[in-house]
């Protein structure tokens, strides 16, 4: 089960995983986990971007598709405050399209990925935060 920081601001190996898909948030927490991270965990882009704001990880992986408050919009919430510059955002998602990769670049995102995730491509874009 993901862990919860506390409401200080996150630790410099916090990772904020945000996914509508619960299975996959929880899975891929629970591999960051093994991997050595703390993980916080938001089930949608709203409660995402809030939880970014308050916690202020260094990382945040969020998925494209989500209803009502997709991957991009929060990742330009995010991005338009003060404590989300400094944050590094990784785009997920499960289609490998060109339009994706440019509404994240646009966005703002500082990395694309495709699931599954490759466990060597994502602890190379955490490096800086181990």
């Amino acid at each position: 089960m993901p862990s919860h920081a506390p409401t200080e601001a996150a630790k410099p190996h916090t990772v904020l995983v945000v996914d509508d898909d619960r299975d996959s948030a929880d899975a891929l927490c629970e591999l960051l986990g093994l991997l050595g991270f703390s993980t916080l965990v938001a089930y949608g882009g709203e409660e995402g971007v809030a939880v970014a704001l308050r916690e202020r990880p260094p990382f945040a992986i969020l998925d494209l598709h989500m209803p009502r408050v997709g991957g991009v919009l929060a990742c330009t919430r995010i991005r338009q405050q003060v404590a989300g510059g400094e944050m590094k955002l990784v785009a997920l998602t499960g289609s490998d399209q060109a339009i994706d990769r440019e509404a994240a670049q646009l966005a703002g995102f500082d990395h694309f990925m495709v699931k599954p995730v490759m466990v060597g491509a994502l602890l190379r874009l955490l490096q800086p935060a181990v």
